[in-house]
């Protein structure tokens, strides 16, 4: 048996290297979307959000009902309405952990079923190969936890897959070539996978830790040191967005090159480093710029359980941080950080009077990360004090429209500065003060936001700047309100200003107006040449680092130049230069590896030596 495994195999594996060009290739740094069979997709969203606090008993129902497509039975019911009603957290992971117990045992069920579907029709090519597939897809709810837990029964199990496989015989093209299956093999190999899958999870363990999976820990070859993967539910997205944001930075604008101001590059270099943070985040490769692409708002991020709408994210939650979850979902929109040198204080309800404060909370308090040292802080907040608004040629400096500005934003300057009975005597002026950047510093409670209770003073926001707010949409501190347009209608609604339909139109125009601006995206989608630019600013701050003896912030920097640059390298137009960019994310390896080992003339080397590629090549590395 083992013979004839591994002849079949290898032929089976010729056929994947001829293809491994393309399959590399869908590798780029905007990943698309996994696809998923719906009971796949439903239970690693199950256990995603079964760990969450508060869970999202919602969400749980919905991946429920897919997870038993004969009904929920009446146990998974009741461990469900138990969650909900749950006073205590020891009730609700009682709840959840049942519930955990249920769904994995109903995949199991489903994913044996389907074999057996298989072994029954094994003459009928197409049952046959449409059961296989159906069972390899349901297979991925507990593959990666396979992989990672159990990797000598994952080895034996892809083998199961591919003799099965294999062993479907062919149906021929016009009945010729026809291959009669191999029903022994087929069986014995889908029976091996449905022996494991029924015997080898026992639903629930808390490995190491206090986080729910499902696990194959009745497995004899189970390593129960081993950690599951960190995975984000399906559904989710953090790809940054393509055409790319323009980032202005008054440095820049200055004429003044990044690559000589070695603290402003060191923070500029931790905006794009995940390894700032502490897990999931790092091993997710999350950064600043992941959420704040460029200093503006991320408008796709979005995280099942963690998000209501793109561009939000509840970021006191029990996944990224534990430590600092506060119990409740409450999800915020992703601030846009241009200008940011003027928007002080920080945070949606202004609880931070500092963005050093602000900034360190993001890395400690909601991304788990270690504190970080004076000199990275210094770093961060240097390159973010240099973030710009869009240059807008319609406003001019005391935040008046220019004599270019259409005469329908005009029209609706006045209207905005204009005094309404409805909110006291106060205009929209009176909050987003035009020759202050459009703030008055100050938080209001608008109305917007459920206290904590009926007489509870808990829903002031910060006011935010309308500059630059075009293309930072949603809007509100929540994301729930699409446009500017939806903005107007919910203050004309809420506080009755009888706006008339003409007098919106003109509101909405002088909004876009004000916060519009010069080329607010680049021009193209081929970002290779700027990012390869942008990583040599990165190196600029190695000596700096070098002659403080900084080892640690020389390992995140050149973590962080190797892990983009193999983001990135996919984005090449001349294919023939990935060797070349391979080459080089490989002297970052080793000049890592020369950091670990406190050999500072090799790191000093490969550094050189990662800039003299960078230059000879600089010209056709797009």
């Amino acid at each position: 048996m083992l013979l004839k495994r591994g002849l079949r195999i290898s032929l089976i594996a010729l056929g994947l290297v001829a293809a491994g060009g393309f399959i590399d290739r869908l590798q780029a740094h905007i990943v698309p979307a996994e696809r998923l069979h719906p009971i796949a997709e439903s239970h690693r969203r199950l256990v995603f959000a079964l760990n969450l606090n508060p869970i999202p008993w919602d969400m749980v129902g919905d991946d429920l009902a897919t997870l038993f497509p004969g009904g929920v039975t009446k146990s998974a019911r009741a461990a469900l309405e138990a969650g909900i009603e749950a006073e205590s957290s020891a009730q609700r992971r009682a709840a959840a952990q049942q519930l955990l117990d249920e769904a994995t045992r109903s995949v199991t069920g489903l994913l044996a079923a389907t074999l057996e579907e298989g072994k029954k029709h094994i003459e009928d090519y197409g049952k046959a190969s449409a059961a296989l597939e159906t069972a390899r897809q349901i297979w991925a709810s507990f593959e990666p936890a396979v992989q990672a837990t159990d990797p000598i029964a994952f080895r034996r199990l892809g083998q199961c897959w591919l003799l099965m496989s294999s062993s479907l015989g062919s149906p021929g093209i016009l009945d010729l070539g026809a291959v009669a299956p191999d029903a022994r093999t087929f069986r014995e190999e889908a029976e091996e996978v449905i022996a494991y899958v029924r015997g080898s999870f026992s639903g629930i363990t808390t490995q190491r830790s206090s986080r729910l999976a499902a696990l194959p820990t009745l497995s004899e070859t189970f390593d129960p040191q081993a950690q599951p993967p960190v995975q984000l539910p399906p559904g989710h997205d953090i790809n940054k967005q393509l055409p790319r944001p323009r980032q202005v930075l008054n440095m820049a604008e200055r004429g003044v090159d990044e690559g000589e101001t070695a603290l402003i590059a060191l923070g500029d270099m931790a905006f794009d480093s995940s390894f700032i943070f502490g897990e999931p985040a790092r091993s997710l490769a999350i950064s600043c710029n992941t959420c704040h692409n460029k200093s503006m708002t991320n408008p796709g991020f979005f995280i099942p359980g963690l998000s209501v709408r793109p561009g939000g994210l509840d970021v006191s939650n029990a996944f990224f941080a534990p430590h600092a979850n506060n119990g409740v979902f409450d999800p915020l929109d992703i601030p846009d950080l241009r200008g940011i040198r003027f928007t002080a204080p920080y945070g949606r309800n202004g609880r931070f009077g500092s963005l050093r404060e602000f900034t360190r909370n993001v890395i400690v308090n909601e991304f788990n990360g270690p504190e970080p040292s004076p000199l990275l802080l210094d770093g961060l907040i240097a390159y973010m004090l240099e973030f710009d608004f869009l240059p807008n040629p319609l406003l001019e400096a005391d935040g008046t429209l220019s004599a270019d500005a259409p005469a329908s934003a005009k029209r609706g300057e006045v209207i905005f500065n204009r005094p309404f009975e409805a909110m006291a005597g106060r205009s929209c002026a009176s909050c987003h003060i035009p020759s202050d950047h459009f703030l008055d510093r100050r938080s209001h409670d608008l109305g917007s936001v459920a206290g904590s209770g009926d007489d509870s003073r808990d829903g002031a926001l910060d006011t935010p700047t309308l500059l630059s707010s075009s293309t930072s949409g949603p809007y509100f501190h929540d994301g729930s309100q699409p446009t500017l347009e939806s903005v107007v209608r919910w203050f004309d609604q809420h506080y009755g200003l009888a706006l008339g339909a003409a007098e919106i139109v003109d509101l909405v125009t002088y909004l876009e107006t004000v916060g519009g601006g010069v080329d607010a995206y680049e021009d193209t989608i081929y970002t290779l040449d700027a990012e390869l630019e942008e990583f040599s600013f990165f190196l600029s701050t190695f000596e700096l680092l070098d002659a403080r003896g900084e080892r640690d912030l020389i390992d995140t920097t050149l973590r962080t130049v190797a892990l983009e640059l193999r983001a990135h390298k996919w984005d090449v137009q001349d294919a023939q230069y990935l060797p070349l960019l391979e080459e080089m994310a490989s002297l970052m390896d080793s000049a890592i590896q020369a950091n670990l080992e406190g050999d500072t003339a090799r790191v000093r080397e490969r550094v050189a030596e990662y800039r003299e590629r960078y230059q000879e090549n600089a010209e056709v590395l797009r």
